[in-house]
C-alpha cells in the first residue's frame, strides 16, 4: 500500500505519468488474488490532469507459474548442490579404490612370490628326488608330496586368476593355435587322473571345426581343463567325454560351441544356479565330500565371457551332467595336418575290428576310420568278435580295449592267436595309463583318449609290417627325464643364475645339469654384472626379485652396457609372481625370455632350447648344439 500511495503521490505531483504494479487481493474465502494495475495520467498543454486510464488484470495464473518454476530452481540448485557434493564423494572413492586395486595388486604379487618361492622348492625338490632311485614306499611317499603340491598350486592359481578378473587386470592373448593341439594338451593333463578311477576320457573334434584359429590357448586349455577336471572329480564310473563342433549360421563372428558330458552324479535342477558363483558349490556335503574352492567354474564361466562366450549347463540327478560352452574365434588358413594325409594309401579298403564295451568310443574310431578310407566293424563283446574270426570273417587290422569285462584285451588277443594259429593279424591295445602291455602280443600299445594322428601312425606301420612299437603311457615329465638320462655336460652354451634364494639356486642349479648345461651361480643382480664383466655368458638366468639389485634393475644395466642384442647374453626372466602385466614389464626392462615359478624341468628346457636358436639367429656365428 505504500508502494502504492508513493506512485500515486509522484503521478500527482507531475515526476510521472504512468506506473505498473502488481497488487495482492484477499477473497472472503481466505484465496488469494494477484492483479497487475496499470494507471497512466494525460494532461493538457497547461499540465492540468484531464483524463486517468486504469486497467486491473488478473495474473494469478502467471504467479503460480512463476512461483512453481523458482521453487523448482531452488530445488534444481539445491540438487545441484548435493550432486557435486556426490560426485566428489564418488572421485574420493574412486581414487580410494584406485588405491586399493593398487594395494591388493601389490599384495597378491607379493603373497604369489612368497607362497611360490616356497612351493619351487617343493615340487622342485620332489621332482628331483622322483628322477632318482627309489624304493616302492619311497616313491610313493614322494609321488604324495608332489600331488599335494601340484594341488596347493592349483588353489592359488585359482585365487590369483579369480583376483585378477575381479580387478580388471586379465586380458587375452590372442595368438594363431591349433585346435585339436589344445584340446590334446587338456586331455593329456588328465588322462592319468581318468585311467587311476578306470574312466575313460574320450574326445571328437568334429568336421567343419577350423583347424588354425586365432584366439588365447592358455585360457581356452584352463576353461577345459577345469570342467573335465569337474567331470572326472564326480564321476566314479563310465566315461567323459569332450565334443567340438562349429556353430552353424554365426557369421561374422564364427563360434566353436564345446561340451563336456560324463556319466557322474548329476545336479539337481534347483543347484544348478549356484554352480557359477564365487566360492560356491552345490552343497556342504559336496565340499566335504570332493573338496575344491568352488572357484573353478566361476572363472571359467569369466574367461567364456571373455571370450566372447557363454556357459550353460544340463543334468540330471545319477545320469550325469554336459556342461557346454561357446566362444568366437577368428579361422585362420590350415596348415596340412599329417594324420589326415600321411598313410592314407595304404589303409584304403581295408577291414578295421574295433571291439570296446564303451559305445562313444566304438563311434568315434569307426568316424576315424572312414575318414581315412578304411572299413570298420565295431564290436562291444569280445566273445562276438572272436566267433567272427574263427568264423573266417577276414579284417586287416584289430584294436581291442584293454578294459572289458568278462574278457579284456590281453585275454582277447591271446585267445586270437591261440584259435587262429599262424595268424599275421596286428592287433593294437587301447589302455589307461600304466597299463601297456610288453612282449610281441600286441604291435602297438596306445594310451586313452587316443589321439587321431598317432593313431593312423600305428595303424600304417602294423598294417606295413613296421618292426616298431609305439609307447605313448609315460607321463611328460618322465618322458623328458628318460631322454635327459645322468646328468653329463653335453651342451656348450655358458650359463649364469642370479637366484637370492639358496633352495631355488639348488633345484635350478640341478636341472640345468640334468639338462646338459654347465652353470654358475651368484646371490643378486649386483653380483651377475660383476660376473658379465669377468667372461662372457650365453643365457643368464635372471630371478626378479632379489637384494640389492633386482631383476629389473640388473637387465637395464646389461641392455644399457651390451647394447648389441648378438653380443648380449639372451636373459631370462625368472619370476614367481603372476599378476598381469609381469612379464610386460620384464620385456620392457630388456630380458627375452620369461619363466614363472615353480620352474618345470620341460618349461626349462624349452626356454632354453628357444635361447640357443634365437643367439644363432642373431649371430650366425653361435653353434647351437642340442643334445638328447
Amino acid at each position: 500500500l505504500a508502494y502504492h500511495n508513493a506512485l500515486v503521490s509522484q503521478m500527482s505531483s507531475g515526476l510521472i505519468d504512468r506506473f505498473t504494479m502488481e497488487k495482492r487481493f484477499c477473497r472472503p474465502d481466505g484465496s488469494m488474488t494477484w492483479t497487475q494495475l496499470s494507471r497512466r495520467l494525460y494532461r493538457d498543454q497547461t499540465g492540468k490532469p484531464v483524463q486517468e486510464l486504469n486497467a486491473l488484470v488478473d495474473i494469478t495464473a502467471l504467479k503460480e507459474a512463476q512461483m512453481k518454476i523458482a521453487a523448482a530452481k531452488d530445488e534444481a540448485e539445491r540438487l545441484n548442490v548435493q550432486l557435486e557434493d556426490a560426485i566428489t564423494q564418488a572421485q574420493q572413492l574412486a581414487r580410494e579404490a584406485n588405491l586399493a586395486s593398487q594395494a591388493k595388486s601389490q599384495f597378491l604379487a607379493m603373497m604369489s612370490h612368497e607362497i611360490r618361492t616356497p612351493m619351487n622348492g617343493v615340487l622342485g625338490m620332489t621332482s628331483l628326488l622322483l628322477d632318482g632311485p627309489l624304493s616302492r614306499d619311497q616313491r610313493e611317499l614322494a609321488d604324495t608330496i608332489q600331488s599335494c603340491g601340484d594341488a596347493l598350486l592349483g588353489i592359488i592359481n585359482d585365487i590369483l586368476d579369480f583376483s585378477k578378473i575381479e580387478s580388471g587386470r586379465l586380458d587375452l592373448d590372442l595368438t594363431e593355435f591349433s585346435v585339436r593341439e589344445c584340446v590334446e594338451s587338456a586331455l593329456d593333463v588328465l588322462a592319468s587322473r581318468a585311467a587311476e578311477k578306470g574312466i575313460d576320457l574320450l574326445y571328437e573334434v568334429a568336421d567343419g571345426v577350423p583347424g588354425n584359429v586365432r584366439g588365447d590357448a592358455s585360457r581356452l586349455r584352463q576353461v577345459l581343463i577345469n570342467l573335465l577336471g569337474n567331470a572326472l572329480k564326480f564321476t566314479t564310473k563310465g566315461e567323459v567325454v569332450l565334443s567340438v563342433q562349429a556353430v552353424p549360421d554365426t557369421d561374422p563372428e564364427p563360434e566353436l560351441l564345446f561340451a563336456v558330458r560324463d556319466t557322474g552324479i548329476g545336479i539337481e535342477k534347483d543347484a544348478l544356479g549356484r554352480l557359477f558363483q564365487s566360492f560356491s558349490q552345490v552343497d556342504a556335503s559336496t565340499t566335504r565330500r570332493y573338496g575344491g574352492t568352488g572357484l573353478g567354474l566361476a572363472i571359467s564361466k569369466r574367461l567364456v565371457n571373455l571370450m566372447g562366450g557363454r556357459v550353460w549347463v544340463e543334468s540330471e540327478p545319477g545320469k550325469g551332467s554336459t556342461f557346454s560352452f561357446t566362444i568366437r574365434i577368428e579361422p585362420l588358413p590350415s596348415k596340412p595336418r599329417p594324420f589326415v594325409n600321411a598313410g592314407r594309401h595304404s589303409l584304403d579298403g581295408k577291414h578295421l575290428l574295433m571291439v570296446d564295451d564303451n559305445a562313444t568310443n566304438l563311434r568315434i574310431l569307426s568316424a576315424l576310420a572312414r575318414n581315412w578310407g578304411m572299413v570298420p566293424h565295431a564290436e562291444s563283446d569280445p566273445l562276438v568278435a572272436l566267433a567272427l574270426l574263427r568264423s573266417g570273417r577276414h579284417f586287416d587290422l584289430a584294436v581291442l580295449d584293454m578294459q572289458m569285462p568278462e574278457m579284456d584285451g590281453t585275454m582277447l588277443a591271446t585267445e586270437i592267436r591261440k584259435t587262429i594259429p599262424g595268424t599275421v593279424l596286428p592287433l593294437v591295445l587301447l589302455s589307461s595309463i600304466g597299463q601297456r602291455v610288453e612282449g610281441d602280443l600286441f604291435a602297438a600299445n596306445l594310451t586313452k583318449p587316443v589321439k587321431p594322428s598317432l593313431l593312423l601312425e600305428v595303424l600304417t606301420a602294423a598294417l606295413n609290417s613296421v618292426a616298431t612299437e609305439v609307447a605313448v603311457d609315460a607321463p611328460v615329465g618322465e618322458a623328458v627325464s628318460d631322454l635327459l638320462g645322468v646328468a653329463v655336460i653335453t651342451r656348450a652354451e655358458r650359463v649364469l643364475l642370479a637366484e637370492d634364494n639358496l633352495v631355488n639356486q639348488r633345484i635350478v642349479l640341478r636341472m640345468l645339469s640334468k639338462l646338459g648345461f654347465a652353470a654358475e651361480v651368484v646371490g643378486n643382480g649386483r653380483e651377475a654384472l660383476e660376473a658379465v664383466g669377468r667372461q662372457s655368458y650365453d643365457i643368464i638366468l635372471l630371478d626378479v626379485q632379489m637384494p640389492e639389485m633386482d631383476g629389473l634393475e640388473t637387465a637395464a644395466h646389461l641392455v644399457r652396457d651390451y647394447p648389441v642384442a648378438g653380443v648380449r647374453p639372451w636373459i631370462i626372466a625368472l619370476t614367481a609372481n603372476a599378476m598381469q602385466g609381469d612379464r610386460e614389464n620384464c620385456l620392457a626392462a630388456g630380458m627375452d625370455d620369461y619363466l614363472a615359478k615353480p620352474i618345470k624341468l620341460g618349461d626349462l628346457l624349452r626356454v632354453l632350447d628357444h635361447a640357443c636358436h634365437q643367439r644363432q639367429a642373431r649371430n650366425p656365428k653361435v653353434t647351437v648344439t642340442i643334445s638328447t
